[in-house]
């Protein structure tokens, strides 16, 4: 009987044993938890601090030595605004971690436990050494590829499209692109094959002056309309080609242009005046954002939306011969043309 109440006991005191190990446990991980918590808001805080005060110093530095930038009666309040302006994503960041923090003082009913302390601010110059530490060339394209019309691709589309597009295809008095092409077809008995006007965006950006082409002739360019910009009446013309080989037993004209403002972004790139190691590294880059920023003018606008025909091609092929434009065109007839997201694969 003893022997039993002795087992009994035995295992009972095993039992208890156990219990507290796992208490034990549970209790050093919780402890873990939160000390891992607090670190973390604490880091959070010391980060948002130098932050601030980094901020605070480019505002000084800018009103000291660029206050010509800023119009007089505004220039304090657009340099701290400018200077303390958050992404989305930091916002929803820092208000986590406020409320991460306030839920912790909740709990323990210390707000020291989350508030930076003298050994996490002595680290603060470390933030204002390192913090452009993630900056790359990458940096650089996924600046580009951002919808905020200050990069060199979207402006260039921009200017090309409220300069000249904008401008000189829809109708006003019966002098619109498609006015146009109607009369030189029944003046000309000819057909064009797209009744749009094409522009060529190569990747090269090359286009020379006269297209160069086995497949197409030059022939009389459409009717020249005269636009008054900025006190001087300028004239607006569009080149007309002749596909000499036919398609289904037809000869087909078409109305086409290279993109200028490429072809000058290429002459930029040749010059030693203006060409930067950046615009080198990231023409692909300005070439695709043209393209689309371009592209989503165009189609956004109600008066342009069907007069353009955006042809975007790698200017040599696999073998690196030089793509003919009169293929390209007959190829874009035949819907047969490589899209923009199989260039950009």
């Amino acid at each position: 009987m003893f022997g039993e109440m002795a087992i009994a006991n035995a295992v009972e005191e095993a039992g208890n044993a156990v219990r507290a190990e796992k208490s034990r446990k549970c209790f050093y991980l919780k402890k873990m938890i939160g000390e891992y918590i607090d670190t973390s808001v604490r880091i959070v805080a010391t980060v948002f601090l130098a932050d601030l005060l980094q901020r605070l110093y480019r505002c000084v530095v800018e009103y000291v030595r660029y206050s010509r930038y800023y119009l007089p009666e505004d220039r304090v309040w657009t340099i701290l605004r400018r200077s303390y302006t958050y992404n989305t994503k930091s916002t929803f960041l820092l208000v986590a971690y406020l409320l991460v923090g306030f839920a912790r003082i909740s709990v323990t009913g210390n707000c020291k436990g989350v508030v930076p302390t003298m050994l996490f601010l002595v680290h603060m110059p470390l933030y204002w050494i390192f913090s452009d530490l993630g900056q790359s060339t990458l940096s650089y394209s996924h600046w580009i590829r951002d919808s905020h019309g200050l990069d060199y691709a979207a402006g260039m589309a921009s200017n090309y499209f409220h300069g000249y597009l904008k401008l000189s295809l829809p109708e006003r008095k019966e002098d619109g692109l498609h006015h146009r092409m109607q009369l030189y077809e029944d003046q000309n008995n000819i057909t064009f094959g797209i009744n749009r006007l094409v522009i060529l965006i190569p990747d090269e950006m090359f286009v020379n002056g006269v297209l160069e082409s086995d497949l197409l002739d030059k022939a009389e360019p459409l009717e020249t309309k005269f636009i008054n910009r900025a006190g001087v009446n300028r004239p607006f013309k569009h080149a007309v080609y002749r596909l000499n080989q036919k398609v289904n037993g037809k000869t087909y004209y078409f109305a086409i242009e290279g993109a200028t403002p490429m072809l000058s972004f290429f002459d930029a790139m040749q010059s030693n005046l203006s060409a930067t190691w950046q615009m080198k590294e990231l023409k692909r880059e300005i070439w695709l954002k043209f393209y689309k920023h371009l592209k989503e003018l165009i189609t956004t606008w109600p008066e342009t939306r069907n007069l353009v025909e955006l042809i975007i091609y790698s200017s040599h092929d696999s073998n690196g011969n030089l793509i003919d434009v009169g293929e390209l065109l007959k190829a874009h007839m035949q819907n047969k043309t490589r899209t923009i997201e199989e260039l950009t694969d």
